[in-house]
């Protein structure tokens, strides 16, 4: 608990009280992602034309970046467990590094 008398104060002046840390962390997500449409895809071949375009086509927007793999081994491990056929591999991965998870999508 954060105590009597904690509060967020807005912009015009006006205050949000708050009881908790996750209180203030809940109205601040909340409040910066107003407005924000967030669409995912399975793949490319799921989106209109003007989309494809603007995410991925864009020479002037879009990113290249290198990947490397150091271990062929490690890696095809890590991608048959997250993309194959088997549920209990995935499951056992997301239950071991869903702690470290960092920038997930709300």
């Amino acid at each position: 608990n954060l105590g009597e008398g904690a509060s967020i104060v807005k912009n015009d002046g006006s205050q949000i009280p708050i009881t908790s840390l996750a209180g203030a962390f809940d109205y601040l997500l909340a409040s910066a992602q107003r407005g924000v449409y967030v669409q995912r895809y399975k793949g490319l071949g799921e989106m209109n034309p003007d989309q494809l375009w603007e995410t991925t086509m864009n020479s002037e927007t879009r990113r290249l970046l290198k990947v490397t793999i150091s271990s062929f081994d490690t890696a095809n491990k890590i991608f048959s467990d997250l993309m194959g056929d088997e549920v209990e591999p995935r499951r056992d991965f997301i239950e071991k590094h869903a702690a470290a998870v960092r920038n997930l999508d709300f």
